[in-house]
């Protein structure tokens, strides 16, 4: 009876899918035909051999003791095989004496990929651990109920007296990332506020959205403002389904307070500006008068270059407004034509006898007004220093200018990978001038502002854009702007 219920046991062993054997002091005496795939060997020569010679070598002495626990009861142990074919193995293993003889019977499972995601998991767990306690972020993480399941060190943002922790409105302090993990933001803010957070973040996981870089602007107890910079977006599980949410909140105070900061100052720099326009045109309005009607009864030859100075003197002004005024920060830029912009810029300079040639197709991001002034300002000084007309040759610019031309200059304005040019035929720029060219004040001409190409320098700034001077395929100047962004066909804006 017991040599058929033995038989019966062995033949379902030699069909079973999990690896079996027998062990007889520490050897082999049967293996089934799924060990001996497990160990990449025919199963009938693995009998006779000692078990542990197929285990790690790291893993022998536990494994071997884990065998002379057998005889008082079932055994369970994790070791690696040593060499098998499909390189390293992890097996989970399960051992209980035999009734029969003095034997222990094994059943091995492959469970490589499940202690490598194991693993994975505990390393990227370490990572996590790490990055909620060192970085200095808040993070949090949140169920469907808005519970807080885990959150960072950061994230427990100081007292008003100093101390770590947050104030619940009970007045609880709670000072590690643990003392909130559970509760709502009803437990740990005021209610209003709660409700606020509550709804967004219910909005959020239904409609599956994120929230990132919003603004938030706080005040503590005693006054103080604070401002923070939250993204949000809805957390998922393995199956695809929204389970809570994952939050990461930056303190931005400084750079808001320098950015409010700086906002005040550009305005009182143009509240001055304006003023100081305002204040001297009506002045010099009345000297040019007094002047014209003196020129008109006195032949005096200091006359004439009085008047000159006086109109620089409101040129000046006006550029000077300009200078300030353009320099404003685009904060919501539009849809801009760049060839539409460069026709309505060509027609608001007196080009003379210049020609204009559009190679420009892109749409760009940008105040279109703004950038057809900037092109109206390289337009003009690419006439004025390129140009070998009489009129020109009469303001005597230290630019020598080219003597193969018919006296026009031809202007081009195209596009390239990263924004746009302006190039013309002229002269070109000397090289120990490039450096200097878009500062203030610096001209080649005895009848320049020197507040032109800083005009563009500063509305290019103000688009967050680079600006730079190079040769022209031709010879002459070639203006680059760089860092624009472009607009595929379809967007709408100022066409």
């Amino acid at each position: 009876m017991t040599s058929n219920r033995s038989a019966r046991a062995r033949s379902v062993a030699d069909e079973s899918p999990v690896p079996h054997c027998v062990l007889a002091d520490g050897t082999i005496s049967y293996a089934n035909a799924a060990l001996g795939t497990l160990l990449g060997v025919d199963p009938e020569s693995l009998v006779g051999e000692r078990f542990l010679a197929y285990v790690a070598a790291d893993d022998r002495d536990r494994v071997d003791d884990a065998l002379s626990r057998v005889a008082d009861g079932d055994v369970s142990i994790r070791f690696e095989l040593d060499g098998p074919p499909d390189g390293r193995t992890v097996v989970e293993s399960e051992w209980t004496e035999r009734e029969e003889s003095d034997a222990w019977l094994g059943t091995l499972r492959d469970v490589t990929d499940r202690v490598e995601r194991e693993r994975r998991l505990e390393r990227e767990s370490e990572m996590l651990d790490s990055l909620l306690e060192h970085v200095p972020i808040a993070v949090y993480f949140k169920d469907r109920k808005g519970r807080h399941e885990r959150v960072s060190q950061h994230a427990i943002c100081p007292t008003a007296d100093g101390g770590d922790g947050v104030v619940g409105p009970d007045g609880k302090i709670h000072h590690h990332p643990a003392d909130v993990h559970g509760k709502t933001d009803f437990g740990l803010f005021e209610a209003e506020y709660a409700e606020a957070v509550a709804a967004e973040e219910q909005r959020i996981m239904e409609e599956e959205e994120t929230v990132r870089n919003e603004v938030q602007e706080v005040a503590t107890p005693l006054g103080e403002t604070y401002f923070y910079s939250e993204t949000k977006v809805p957390r998922y599980d393995d199956e695809g389904e929204v389970i809570g949410i994952v939050g990461v909140t930056l303190d931005i105070t400084d750079r808001m307070t320098y950015e409010r900061e700086l906002e005040r100052q550009n305005e009182r720099l143009e509240e001055f500006t304006e003023v100081l326009a305002h204040d001297l045109r009506n002045p010099l309005t009345v000297a040019r008068s007094n002047l014209q009607t003196i020129d008109a009864d006195v032949d005096h030859p200091q006359l004439e270059p009085t008047l000159d100075a006086v109109d620089r003197i409101s040129a000046l002004i006006e550029e000077v407004r300009t200078f300030v005024i353009e320099g404003r920060t685009v904060e919501d830029p539009d849809v801009a034509d760049l060839a539409t912009a460069a026709e309505d810029a060509w027609k608001s300079v007196d080009t003379g006898s210049a020609d204009l040639e559009i190679a420009a197709s892109n749409r760009i991001r940008a105040d279109y007004d703004r950038l057809q002034r900037l092109l109206e300002n390289v337009f003009r000084n690419a006439v004025e220093h390129g140009s070998t007309s009489p009129d020109s040759q009469d303001r005597q610019d230290p630019i020598e200018h080219a003597t193969d031309s018919d006296g026009a200059v031809t202007v081009t304005v195209g596009d390239t990978e990263t924004g746009f040019y302006v190039a013309d035929d002229g002269p070109g720029v000397p090289e120990d001038l490039r450096d200097e060219v878009f500062e203030r004040g610096v001209t080649t001409s005895d009848e320049g502002t020197g507040f032109g190409l800083a005009i563009v320098r500063n509305i290019a700034r103000a688009h967050d854009w680079s600006v730079d001077v190079t040769d022209a395929a031709d010879g002459g100047a070639r203006i680059e702007v760089t860092g624009v962004v472009r607009v595929e066909d379809g967007s709408t804006g100022h066409l």
